[in-house]
């Protein structure tokens, strides 16, 4: 589930599915506190095919750890989002909390 503010096109270096966070360089976020590039709207089963990705909005992802609301989220290493903590790349905000394993839907933007 979201709602799509600004959506760009990526070529992908990797797999991923729908709502995982992805890089800059294309491929799936598998670092906590990573730099990342927007959300992917679908799944992408082919390397080097094209992939939207939304770069601001809101979106439904897993969270990891115990996320406040209205706190701060940067990537977990595990997939999804955690609280930003001692993290230096916050890129959204809760919109309500959740416990770990939950999902959580967040605000973002990766335009900055």
């Amino acid at each position: 589930m979201f709602q799509d503010i600004f959506t760009d096109t990526i070529i992908s270096t990797g797999l991923f599915e729908a709502y995982d966070l992805v890089t800059f360089a294309g491929a799936k976020v598998t670092a906590a506190d990573a730099v990342v590039a927007g959300v992917a709207k679908s799944p992408n089963t082919v390397v080097g095919d094209p992939a939207p990705i939304m770069k601001a909005g809101t979106v439904r992802v897993k969270a990891v750890g115990a996320i406040t609301a209205g706190g701060r989220v940067v990537s977990a290493a595990a997939g999804g989002v955690q609280a930003q903590g001692a993290g230096v790349n916050p890129f959204g905000r809760a919109l309500h909390a959740a416990a770990d394993g939950e999902f959580v839907t967040i605000s973002f933007s990766t335009l900055n």
